[in-house]
């Protein structure tokens, strides 16, 4: 059975020979082109000459009569060089001197001419006495300047058959271990190793570009398997605590109840242990929906300003009734290309994040720029903050900080919030306030001003 290598080996031998046999044809009818081309143009030169011939032998003619004329052509005829043939007919048609062989081109100077191979051109003119004289060229010297054009341009095509199959076979082989490079990578990464990665050559070729975007992909791929792994680890350790608290609270139920209320107070637990962990899949789903990027379909125009000034008058009055402040800094006319219901839920998960982690007394402020055409929104609070080591840990999943564990959540807030940054091509990071935590999102493209309203 052949491997996809011998498949691919194969399709460059065609491609070397199909790219040589078309270099070939098209060298071909350039060459045969450029032959017809010299050939007509020496061809129109020897009509030329034998006209001047015939012209120059009248002006003898009339300048020194019949006598200087045929003194004329018997110096010609005495030439061993020419290839010109000369006759001179007399008024009552029998040939006074020259070639006698050339008398019926003297009849029809354009008829036989046309046919014949050894006289192809003539030039016949009457003279004053009655008499004609006749000029033609057999054209030896067109057909020998022919025959070493069309050697020489068998030749050059020969040599151009040669370099092109050369050619050939170095693009096939050139182009045969690029894709060599992506196959070897994609049977690795088929067979399970989803570390391999295509080589670049730096070139930034149509290669080198696909071999940038399908490294991409793989991150993005292997991300993906990661952070499902990842999930499914967290899903199993966080999911396993409510479920052994309902089964316990079942089991004693079943062995310790007596009365109704008994049998009511255990039903109600179950129902909020069974709340707690339809929230928990409720909240993978919806990452999950975000993370998949069909919902960019429903994007338009939104003001951040006016979500920010909805968010900000929303959450006022619980944060002053929690011992907390609320303060916001706007700037107005920030527009996005987004989805309003998943920003405004991104913006309220960070606000009811920092009111939840922050003690008494500490203040949330919400914080809206547009700095180079670019959108920055944040949510900081002077709380205890998080450390450093942890920033990039608190994004994933369930992960929880350990001051955090015996407080209400899941651990999925501030996923979900950097699922809906990164939907609409921001990022979401975490800084230090100093002190407390920043928590921002830069959105990379902000819409004119004044584009949202018309939108």
């Amino acid at each position: 059975m052949r491997t996809y290598r011998d498949l691919l080996r194969s399709a460059g031998l065609r491609f070397a020979l199909l790219y040589t046999l078309a270099f070939m044809v098209s060298v071909g009818a350039i060459g045969w082109l450029t032959v017809l081309a010299v050939t007509d143009a020496l061809e129109r030169q020897a009509q030329r000459g034998v006209d001047n011939e015939a012209r120059a032998l009248v002006d003898e003619f009339n300048a020194g009569g019949r006598q200087d004329l045929e003194a004329a052509l018997t110096g010609r005829f005495a030439n061993p060089l020419t290839h010109t043939r000369y006759v001179l007919i007399g008024a009552d048609g029998h040939v006074l001197l020259g070639d006698a062989a050339l008398l019926p081109y003297t009849r029809d100077p354009a008829g036989p001419a046309a046919s014949r191979s050894d006289v192809p051109l003539t030039a016949a003119r009457k003279l004053g006495d009655g008499s004609i004289v006749l000029v033609a060229d057999d054209l030896t010297d067109v057909r020998d300047v022919e025959a070493v054009v069309t050697r020489a341009f068998l030749t050059a095509l020969a040599a151009a058959g040669l370099l092109g199959l050369g050619t050939a076979l170095l693009l096939s082989s050139a182009l045969l271990h690029r894709l060599d490079a992506i196959t070897r990578t994609a049977e690795a990464v088929v067979a399970g190793d989803l570390t391999q990665r295509i080589a670049r050559t730096g070139s930034q070729d149509e290669f080198d570009r696909l071999a940038a975007t399908l490294n991409r992909m793989l991150d993005r791929i292997g991300g993906l398997m990661v952070n499902l792994r990842q999930v499914s680890t967290d899903i199993a350790h966080d999911l396993r605590t409510p479920l052994s608290r309902l089964r316990q609270g079942l089991e004693a139920t079943s062995h310790r109840a007596t009365t109704a209320g008994d049998y009511r107070v255990a039903v109600e637990h179950a129902v909020e242990e069974t709340d707690r962990i339809l929230d928990i899949f409720s909240a993978l789903l919806r990452i999950a929906q975000i993370e998949a990027t069909t919902l960019r379909k429903s994007f338009r125009p939104v003001s951040l300003s006016e979500l920010f000034h909805t968010v900000a008058d929303a959450y006022a009055a619980p944060a002053s009734d929690s011992g907390r402040t609320l303060v916001a800094r706007i700037v107005e006319d920030a527009w996005v290309q987004a989805d309003h219901d998943l920003l405004a839920q991104l913006f309220v998960n960070l606000v009811e994040n920092a009111l939840q982690h922050t003690p008494p007394g500490s203040t949330v402020g919400l914080e809206l720029d547009v700095r180079g055409g670019s959108v920055l929104a944040a949510v900081r609070d002077d709380g205890l903050g998080v450390p450093a080591s942890e920033r990039e840990k608190v994004l994933r999943r369930f992960y929880r900080l350990e001051r955090s564990r015996s407080g209400p959540g899941n651990g999925l807030g501030l996923s979900l919030a950097a699922a809906v940054a990164e939907l609409h091509g921001g990022r979401l990071t975490l800084s230090d306030a100093q002190p407390g935590l920043r928590v921002s999102v830069t959105f990379p493209v902000a819409l004119p001003i004044g584009e949202g309203v018309a939108g």
